[in-house]
């Protein structure tokens, strides 16, 4: 469009040829605009938008949700990434495409920032799905009872409620990699092709596919031990070791509340044990996975020889025609199982069963690949440059005539010296974090090694000068022996960062005190801590210390706030659903 102008020779005065001026120039603005506008929605491109759910609980379900997003590119789409947490149905009848990765959290529960979602999409009057596509890709662990549930659960529901499903859940066992690499394969271009096309904008919530670290299982960071040491005292029953490890020249960097999944190798009297039993020289040189690793590689460096899974149990009965043992796993007989299973590792079930004969090539498809462990991390980046620090406690006990150890907790303990390496990669765990609003009253619950996270949010918030009031609800068995970084704790007491400490040492008195007690003892400052806005975190046991806590928290607000059940409950989904209750739990 051409830029108006006014002739010299009009027949106006100045005052009427400037107003003029500025009348046809505003004009020319508007329709420059508009005409600008008509072309750029004429050319935008409409695009295929899909949606990724992810369920995480240490991170895993969560990587795989950004890695699919960015192959997600190569078939056309634009994905956009939302925490569970973050949504609500809504994003349902929005999508027309979607996506869920999630794992499954203690004993068949969905994990935590799924929860919320989940209780609404299960309702009665969960919104139908009509002209929606999905597909589930479900993370687990064979060794548990109820295997992937979360993902079959959400795979189950979907449908119920309408949705079209494109590619059948694939459920992934500890090595999930290879299979969700083949779901990736198989669902993406069969969900480019359904649904509507239109534009694709990151919602409140979500986000884009991010930067990944170039470190993971099948290739982690080589990272050197720097210095480790026992944190009990003398006469302690309890081994738990502090250790620092670098990060210098890795380019890798850390939150306060991540994790670090460390891979680990088997105790070498466990592998010659094991050769042994096969009768073995261990320099044999199988063809396995194409690799060219002796059988004492192997045994040693990649695959579980401890763990029994459920596949290798099953070979084993029916190899000894052990009907009972048959019985228990066809009828799906968990209790029944567990009892059995209960204290013995592979080579206690091969010494069982002596009449058993496997080959070499039976027994390399019935193990497992050593699975990377996870452990919270204990320190913050902005207080220790380039190291991460770790908190943990060494597994050894004895059953019968054989001593037992934890696969990685004990390789550190044992075999790892200051200067070697340490293979391993981070988990990520944005909810579990220090809060971002600084003022923000923290209750952080860490009996044993649950204060590994804590003793790092502590850190950063010292080194952040962040005003905001810490209290700490730590217990173990004995005060003399088990009071793991009291000097640290102290002197962060009296620097004013550690606001409260509540300690509940369960076998100092005739009467065993633990940290749910301590809530309730302090529970009316528990509740006015909360109402200021205070964060409630957990971390350590699972099984039985986190619905211990869990109770108590139910029990504290429903006291001290003077409200009913149903009121607490509805109080701590509303602490959930703000992120104020997080829980690392495991």
């Amino acid at each position: 469009m051409k830029v108006p102008y006014l002739p010299q020779d009009i027949p106006f005065n100045d005052d009427q040829k400037t107003w003029l001026a500025g009348f046809f120039s505003g004009l020319h603005s508007r329709l420059l605009v508009k005409e600008e506008s008509v072309v750029h929605a004429e050319s935008k491109p409409q695009v295929k938008a899909l949606t990724i759910l992810y369920g995480s609980q240490t991170g895993n379900a969560e990587a795989v949700a950004y890695d699919t997003a960015e192959k997600a590119k190569e078939y056309g789409m634009t994905a956009t990434v939302y925490d569970m947490d973050d949504v609500d149905a809504q994003i349902f009848v929005k999508s027309s495409r979607i996506l869920i990765v999630t794992s499954t959290y203690g004993e068949g529960e969905m994990p935590d920032n799924a929860e919320s979602l989940w209780q609404t999409m299960s309702d009665e009057h969960a919104p139908k799905l009509d002209g929606t596509f999905f597909s589930i890709l479900a993370l687990g662990d064979t060794s548990y009872d109820e295997f992937c549930l979360a993902g079959k659960l959400w795979d189950e529901r979907l449908e119920e409620l309408g949705a079209t499903r494109v590619t059948a859940r694939v459920d992934c066992d500890i090595d999930f990699e290879q299979p969700a690499e083949e779901w990736m394969i198989a669902t993406l271009p069969g969900i480019a092709d359904k649904g509507d096309d239109g534009e694709a904008t990151v919602a409140q919530g979500g986000s884009a596919p991010k930067a990944k670290s170039k470190y993971s299982r099948k290739q982690p960071l080589q990272a050197t031990l720097k210095h480790k040491r026992v944190l009990n005292k003398e006469g302690s029953s309890k081994e738990i070791v502090h250790y620092e490890i670098s990060l210098e020249g890795s380019g890798e960097f850390y939150k306060a509340g991540d994790a670090l999944n460390v891979i680990s190798q088997n105790q070498p009297e466990l592998v010659q044990a094991f050769l042994e039993h096969f009768q073995f020289s261990g320099d044999e040189k199988p063809s396995w996975n194409g690799d060219n690793f002796s059988l004492r590689e192997i045994f040693t460096s990649h695959l579980d020889i401890r763990t029994p899974s459920k596949e290798f149990v099953k070979a084993l009965a029916e190899s000894a025609s052990d009907h009972k043992l048959i019985a228990l796993i066809g009828n799906e007989d968990s209790k029944g199982l567990n009892d059995f299973l209960w204290g013995k590792d592979i080579l206690d079930l091969l010494r069982q069963y002596p009449s058993v004969t496997l080959s070499l090539a039976e027994i390399l498809s019935l193990l497992k690949p050593i699975a990377p462990r996870a452990y919270s991390i204990s320190s913050s980046l902005n207080k220790h440059a380039d190291e991460v620090h770790l908190t943990i406690g060494s597994v050894r006990y004895q059953n019968g005539e054989r001593d037992y150890n934890g696969t990685c907790s004990t390789w550190l303990a044992d075999l790892v010296e200051e200067g070697d390496v340490v293979p391993c990669y981070f988990a990520p765990n944005k909810n579990f974090a220090v809060p971002e609003d600084d003022k923000a009253p923290m209750i952080m619950v860490g009996p044993g090694t649950g204060i590994a996270p804590f003793r790092a949010f502590l850190e950063e918030r010292e080194v952040q000068a962040s005003p905001g009031d810490n209290w700490l609800i730590f217990g173990d068995r004995n005060g003399s022996t088990d009071f793991i970084y009291q000097e640290e704790l102290e002197a962060l007491q009296s620097k004013g960062v550690l606001t409260k400490l509540d300690l509940a040492f369960s076998r100092d008195q005739a009467e065993k005190i633990y940290v749910q007690d301590k809530m309730r003892e302090s529970g009316a400052d528990l509740y006015e801590w909360l109402e200021r806005g205070g964060y409630f975190f957990v971390c350590g046991d699972a099984y039985y210390m986190a619905k211990d806590v869990d109770k108590a928290l139910h029990e504290v607000i429903e006291v001290h706030g003077n409200k009913s059940k149903e009121e607490a409950e509805a109080y701590v989904n509303q602490l959930k659903k703000q992120k104020r209750y997080v829980r690392d739990v495991y």
